[in-house]
């Protein structure tokens, strides 16, 4: 699910809730790895060109980071935003991140600075 600076409706929560697995007891590669080939996760290297970390989502919120990386290139290419963040926050042990917060601006200032956050459990 997708939130653009303001909260879910209830029903939409609720709805979320009752659909979305858990992953907290996802703490280690291998269980990761298995859920990968299950097709419940889908790896990931965070930033393209950066370290060779893997990370892993849900592939519904992995569609919706490869469709803000994709906004937020073209947005660099008007430089509408020169600098972005992307804050994963985790939950317990579990290295399945539970949400991921994108934050991007321009040091310019100026506009207010693009922030979206991605549900993933």
């Amino acid at each position: 699910m997708l939130l653009f600076g303001g909260l879910a409706p209830a029903a939409v929560a609720q709805e979320r809730i009752a659909r979305t697995p858990d992953f907290s007891a996802v703490t280690t590669d291998a269980m990761a790895r298995r859920l990968v080939r299950e097709g419940q996760l889908v790896a990931i290297r965070p930033f393209p060109g950066g370290p060779d970390d893997i990370g892993y989502l849900s592939p519904a919120a992995e569609a919706a980071r490869r469709h803000f990386i994709g906004m937020l290139g073209r947005f660099a290419e008007q430089d509408l935003i020169d600098s972005l963040e992307v804050l994963p926050e985790y939950r317990g042990e579990s290295i399945v991140p539970v949400r991921l917060r994108f934050r991007a601006d321009h040091s310019r200032g100026g506009g207010a600075p693009f922030e979206a956050v991605v549900e993933i459990w």
